[in-house]
């Protein structure tokens, strides 16, 4: 995303911004425009908050010279000096994990904050009530269906356990289970076969998110695939030598430690991924 299109964003969410000078032709006048921002937040007792998914497609394109790293300047120093402005940025690498742009100087301002995965508690409350504080009926149908009852007898902590609790996979597990249930002739509630089937089916229909989330073949992480298909075989394994791909492992949530300090995979899923599907 160029400092333009930001301004167009900016103006489409916040009229307001309309009214404070011309479009930003480059940097320079795109940090004139924030600061016009900022001025007028201050005035009205307001903030923005920008937020920037994916923020590893700017390191990418610096790294192409589609955006130079006079980008990453001007993003510092509009964090430094724009206390009306929040910046967010979202994203599964770390800032370190980056070829580019030495973004943890840049960024040195910013906050890190990182998004754990569910807890058992978190997983019972979005399984069994989805939508709680929603007021539309479609809404309260969902709540008043997929109660505590719908997933059976410790049918959501063992959903939990198989996805590890990776959000995602709590999702796909739970989603396969519903479109079996709902196969004729039907079923009100899961089992423990409906649970079994589920898993089966969800190592299929996940292939692909399995595959990226196990770092299969992957570019970025060219060492991590050979460590991690050794699971196929054995279940566990002592820690790799190479200290850079012990931290990439930890960093995704991939591995834990034994008691005798060898490391397993984390996620039962992924283990089935990896042995009915590679």
């Amino acid at each position: 995303m160029t400092g333009s299109s930001l301004d167009e964003e900016i103006r489409r969410v916040w009229p307001t911004a309309a009214q404070l000078g011309s479009e930003p032709k480059d940097l320079v006048t795109f940090f004139q425009f924030l600061g016009a921002c900022n001025t007028r937040l201050e005035a009205d007792q307001r903030r923005l908050v920008l937020g920037i998914d994916e923020f590893e497609e700017l390191d990418r394109r610096i790294g192409l010279k589609q955006f130079t790293e006079d980008f990453a300047a001007t993003l510092r120093e509009s964090v430094q000096s724009h206390r009306r402005i929040i910046w967010v940025f979202a994203g599964s690498h770390h800032f370190n994990d980056l070829p580019n742009v030495r973004w943890s100087s840049y960024l040195v301002s910013l906050r890190t904050l990182e998004l754990p995965p569910f807890t058992p508690e978190e997983t019972r409350l979005v399984l069994s009530q989805p939508l709680k504080h929603s007021r539309r009926k479609e809404a309260q149908a969902a709540v008043a269906a997929f109660g505590t009852g719908f997933w059976g007898e410790g049918g959501m902590d063992r959903i939990h356990a198989e996805a590890g609790g990776w959000p995602h996979l709590v999702q796909l597990i739970a989603s396969t289970v519903v479109d079996l249930c709902n196969r004729p002739p039907g079923k009100d509630r899961a089992d423990a076969a409906i649970l079994d089937a589920a898993l089966t089916k969800a190592v299929v229909s996940g292939d692909s998110v399995l595959g990226e989330l196990m770092l299969y073949r992957s570019e970025e992480y060219p060492t991590a695939w050979s460590y991690l298909s050794a699971f196929r075989k054995q279940d566990t394994q002592p820690p790799p030598d190479d200290d850079a791909l012990r931290l990439t492992l930890k960093r995704h949530l991939l591995v834990q430690e034994t008691a005798g300090g060898e490391w397993t995979l984390r996620v039962p899923l992924m283990l089935r991924w990896l042995r009915e599907r590679m």
